[in-house]
């Protein structure tokens, strides 16, 4: 059913609704966007009475989208993911440019995805990719957003509409300096860890595995170390203040000089690396159909 301009959505109105939507606030989304909050809270307004529903639930702490505004939401991400690809198209038609690839990678795994990617400005025509180095949490928000084509993460909390393909399994590890009277055992259960003072990361897929494993071992996690990057952790494990808990990915290009590597166990946990992108709803994207299929096979062998 075709509608009169007057009851069709502007982008405008869209961005808005996503921006709130995403953010959990009037304020934040107006940051993001790079607008006022009244103009933000106008638009979001203006797109309501178009539609005829409310599309939040607004009180003076919170933000929350009404059934409506749930329903609402995945259509509306839609829209604008197709119209910034047709844009890029109309882009590519008319300047030869390479084609366009938009690709997120939890930062561990990146040295898996590299080697493609140069590959793909290779081929003819050439793939121009942007990439981008994001934590599974915020992977998978800008997938569900529309705001990249393809996700290399974790299989933890995927939603329905994302398609996930199963590329390996990475183990959790003990890093530790190299002098550590544990440096040279070929595997550490978990519970040895119990007088150890350790260092996780402070949050992500890898921090709840290590808390679980950690209180299935009976091994307090307080007080320990937490960390935002892993640069930290090895230096606090290089000098002895703690034992690092973190996955393997992290350690195959980690230089390993005054480090020592070794395999956790009772129990055996890792995580899943799964390859990640939106379920087919629209017209297939060739391109992202062929860089997901060679990142596959690549990262599987």
């Amino acid at each position: 059913m075709d509608l009169p301009p007057s009851r069709q959505p502007s982008l405008r109105q869209l961005r808005a609704f996503q921006a709130v939507a995403r953010h959990g606030s009037f304020r934040a989304a107006a940051e993001a966007l790079s607008l006022t909050q009244p103009a933000v809270s106008a638009a979001v307004r203006e797109l309501e009475l178009l539609l005829g529903a409310a599309l939040f639930d607004r009180d003076t702490h919170r933000v929350a989208l009404t059934p409506a505004g749930t329903a609402v939401l995945e259509e509306a991400q839609w829209v604008l993911h197709g119209f910034e690809q047709g844009v890029a198209g109309m882009h590519r038609a008319l300047a030869s440019e390479a084609q366009r690839l938009r690709l997120a990678v939890v930062p561990s795994a990146m040295h898996l995805v590299a080697p493609r990617v140069a590959r793909w400005r290779k081929w003819s025509p050439p793939v121009d990719v942007e990439l981008r180095d994001v934590l599974h949490d915020d992977l998978l928000a800008a997938l569900v957003a529309g705001e990249v084509d393809i996700g290399l993460g974790t299989e933890l909390d995927l939603p329905a509409e994302i398609e996930a393909v199963f590329l390996r399994e990475d183990p959790m590890v003990a890093v530790m300096a190299s002098a550590h009277p544990f440096a040279s055992r070929r595997s550490l259960r978990w519970r040895e860890l119990r007088e150890e003072p350790l260092a996780l990361f402070a949050r992500g897929a890898l921090y709840e595995l290590a808390l679980q494993a950690l209180r299935q071992a009976g091994v307090p996690a307080d007080p320990a170390h937490r960390l935002l990057y892993s640069e930290p952790l090895y230096s606090l494990a290089r000098s002895g203040l703690a034992i690092g808990i973190i996955s393997r990915l992290y350690t195959d290009t980690a230089l390993q000089r005054g480090l020592a590597v070794v395999p956790l166990r009772d129990p055996l946990v890792h995580r899943r690396l799964m390859l990640l992108r939106r379920a087919r709803r629209r017209p297939v994207d060739a391109l992202v159909d062929r860089c997901f299929d060679d990142l596959v096979q690549a990262i599987r062998t």
